[in-house]
C-alpha cells in the first residue's frame, strides 16, 4: 500500500514537472515570436495613422486622430471645455510652440490664443487607408514591382534547376572524389561575398557588358550555390535507395528515378530552397543598386530607399510603403507554411 502511494506520489511529481517544462517552452515562444511580431504591428499601426497622430504622446496602438468640425467650409480640429453644466467648443484655427488660436464655435466671433494643454482636444479612432494608394502614388510602384517579380521568379527557377541536379549528384551518384568535391563547394560558404564582389562587377560590366540589365542578377543563380545544394542534398539523402533500385529493375534511366522518384519526394524541401530564395532576391538591394542604372529598370528594394529619402518625416507613408513592399512574402509564407516549415525539419534526418 506504501509502495503504491509512493508510485502515485511520483507520477504526480513528474506530470508536474512535464507541465511546467510545456509552460516555459511555451512561454519561451510566445517571447520569441512577439519580437518579431511587435515590430510589424508598429509598422501597420504607423502606417493606418494621420500625420497629426505621429507624435502624440503617449504611444497608442489604435490610430486616432483629431474629431473635426466645419468652420466657414473648412474642418478644423475640436476642443472642448467644461464650463458650469454645458460643455463649450472650440475649433482649433492653427497653432506653433504648443499654443494655438481658437474659435468659439458657438460664438463664432469669440478668436483667441490659448495653450493647446488648457482645453481638452476631441480624438476619435480613425484609419487612414489613403496612405497606402498615397505611397504608391510617389513612386512608379508597378514598374519597379513587375522588375521585382520578373528577377525573384528567374532567381528562384535558376536555383531550383541547378542546385537540384547538383545535389542529386552529390547524394545518389556514386563517383570518385564525390565526398572530396563536396567539402570544396561547401568551404565556398566560408568565403564572404565581399571578397568577390569587385571581381564579379569587373566581369560583368567590362566583360559581359551586362551593366542595366537583369542578367548579373539572374545568370548567377542558374550556376547553383552551396547553401542550397547542402540543403537538398540532405533531403535526397533521407528517401530509401531502395525505390531507386526498384526503378532501376524496372528499366529507369538516372534522369527518369531523379525527375519521377525523387523530385515528387521532395516537394517540402523544394518549396524551402524556393522560399527562401524568392526572400532573398525579392529583398535584395546590393545587386539592384551596382549593375541597375535607369529608372525603368529599377526594383522595389531601390524605390523604397527612393521613398524614404524623398519623405524621411513621413512616417506614416513611408511604412505604408514598406507594408506593401513586404505584403507578397508575408502572404507566399502564410500559404506555404506548412510545406516550408516541413521542408526544414526533415533535412537534417539523415547525414
Amino acid at each position: 500500500m506504501a509502495q503504491a502511494s509512493l508510485s502515485v506520489r511520483r507520477w504526480g511529481s513528474q506530470r508536474r514537472r512535464r507541465r511546467l517544462g510545456s509552460l516555459l517552452a511555451h512561454a519561451a515562444i510566445i517571447g520569441v515570436g512577439l519580437f518579431f511580431v511587435v515590430p510589424f504591428l508598429w509598422m501597420i499601426s504607423t502606417a493606418l495613422k494621420a500625420d497629426t497622430d505621429l507624435g502624440r504622446q503617449p504611444f497608442h496602438w489604435i490610430p486616432r486622430d483629431n474629431l473635426r468640425v466645419d468652420y466657414q467650409g473648412q474642418l478644423v480640429p475640436l476642443y472642448t471645455r467644461a464650463s458650469g453644466d454645458r460643455t463649450e467648443r472650440f475649433g482649433l484655427l492653427r497653432s506653433a510652440s504648443g499654443v494655438g488660436t481658437f474659435v468659439n464655435l458657438d460664438s463664432p466671433d469669440q478668436i483667441f490664443d490659448s495653450p493647446l494643454n488648457a482645453l481638452h482636444e476631441e480624438i476619435t479612432i480613425s484609419l487612414k487607408f489613403s496612405n497606402f494608394p498615397g505611397a504608391l502614388g510617389q513612386i512608379p510602384f508597378w514598374t519597379y514591382a513587375k522588375n521585382t517579380a520578373t528577377i525573384s521568379l528567374l532567381v528562384v527557377v535558376g536555383t531550383l534547376l541547378s542546385c537540384t541536379l547538383a545535389a542529386y549528384g552529390f547524394a545518389r551518384v556514386q563517383w570518385p572524389g564525390r565526398e572530396i568535391v563536396f567539402l570544396l563547394v561547401l568551404s565556398t560558404m566560408m568565403l564572404p561575398a565581399q571578397v568577390t564582389l569587385v571581381p564579379l562587377y569587373i566581369i560583368f560590366t567590362r566583360t559581359l557588358h551586362w551593366s542595366n540589365t537583369f542578367y548579373p542578377l539572374t545568370v548567377p543563380s542558374f550556376f547553383a550555390n552551396a547553401f542550397d545544394i547542402f540543403l537538398l542534398r540532405q533531403f535526397f539523402k533521407t528517401i530509401p535507395l531502395e525505390l531507386s533500385d526498384a526503378a532501376r529493375v524496372d528499366g529507369a534511366a538516372e534522369w527518369q528515378i531523379f525527375t519521377q522518384v525523387v523530385l515528387p519526394l521532395s516537394t517540402p524541401v523544394l518549396a524551402t530552397v524556393a522560399v527562401m530564395t524568392f526572400l532573398y532576391s525579392w529583398n535584395d538591394l546590393q545587386g539592384p543598386l551596382l549593375y541597375l542604372n535607369s529608372a525603368d529598370m529599377m526594383t522595389l528594394s531601390v524605390g523604397l530607399l527612393q521613398f524614404k529619402s524623398l519623405h524621411q518625416v513621413h512616417w506614416n507613408l513611408m511604412m505604408a510603403a514598406s507594408a506593401i513592399f513586404a505584403m507578397p512574402v508575408i502572404v507566399l509564407f502564410f500559404f506555404g507554411q506548412k510545406t516550408f516549415i516541413q521542408g526544414v525539419k526533415l533535412t537534417g534526418i539523415k547525414g
